[in-house]
């Protein structure tokens, strides 16, 4: 059930600007930011009141999905890293500055796509028509991946992200090629189907589930840090540097390192 949660999620994810976009065109910003008030605020809090509940306990489940035998009881004996304990590791910081690769530099490319594309000699259309193959890309990937990944290590799933991303940032620097738009929608789709895949299991894997909260919830305030720092970072490249291509550059630099960290260093789960 997570999986295909994941896979609509990338979905809907990668879809996200392109419906934004036809709905600015069709109402407005300001009837588009009302209409989305509306389904965010009323719509998905009735829909969360009606099925939304605390935890597979309260529906009768443990956390794998079978019946319980008889009371089940939380495993408070499975190894388990406090947030402290997670932030002096290298895995953690691997996976939550990966993830939050993701986070700017897609959040930076959703923000500016228009003004990227133009950049490069392409139109409009072209840009808002990248989303639909990037997010062909990313569900094909998110629901190979959650096949996959409970088959073996997460450490591959990470490369192979990574991997992606690379690929997509460099279509991204030579997009005034035909070659650089489908190695950026593919590499950004496929990378971002399996950061859906990476991001619901790396904490639980690598520091237990007794701190998880905390531990994914640290690593969730960094993305979102990053997401917003992302527009305003390729922003000032434009204004500062006259383009956004180094901007890209500065990103694509950041994913290699990344990318090398991730291959050597070792990476052991936790087995509980």
């Amino acid at each position: 059930m997570s999986g295909l949660r994941s896979v609509f999620v990338s979905f809907g994810f990668s879809l996200a600007p392109l419906v934004l976009a036809m709905m600015i065109g069709g109402f407005g910003w300001r009837g588009a930011l009302w209409f989305m008030a509306s389904l965010v605020g009323l719509a998905f809090a009735v829909l969360a009141f009606i099925f939304v509940r605390d935890s597979p306990i309260s529906c009768g489940l443990i956390p794998d999905g079978e019946k319980p035998s008889g009371a089940y009881v939380a495993p408070a004996e499975a190894p388990s890293k406090s947030l402290a304990e997670a932030r002096r590791s290298p895995v953690f910081w691997i996976y939550s500055m990966s993830l939050a690769m993701h986070a700017m530099f897609g959040t930076a490319l959703t923000f500016h796509v228009v003004a990227i594309f133009a950049e490069a000699g392409l139109p409009r259309d072209v840009a808002f028509g990248y989303f639909f193959p990037s997010a062909i890309c990313a569900t094909a990937a998110n629901l190979v991946g959650s096949y996959l990944v409970d088959k073996g290590p997460l450490k591959p799933f990470l490369i192979l992200m990574l991997v992606g991303f690379v690929v997509g940032g460099c279509g991204l620097i030579n997009l005034d090629q035909s070659w650089g738009y489908w190695m950026l929608a593919v590499g950004f789709g496929t990378g971002g189907g399996l950061w859906g895949v990476t991001s619901n299991l790396a904490f639980i894997r690598f520091f237990g589930p007794l701190h998880l909260g905390e531990v994914s919830g640290f690593n969730t305030s960094i993305s979102v840090f990053a997401s917003a720092v992302g527009p305003f970072a390729f922003s000032l490249a434009v204004d500062h540097l006259g383009s956004y291509n180094v901007a890209a550059q500065i990103c694509l630099a950041m994913l290699v390192v990344l990318l090398i960290a991730a291959i050597v260093v070792k990476q052991e789960e936790v087995t509980y």
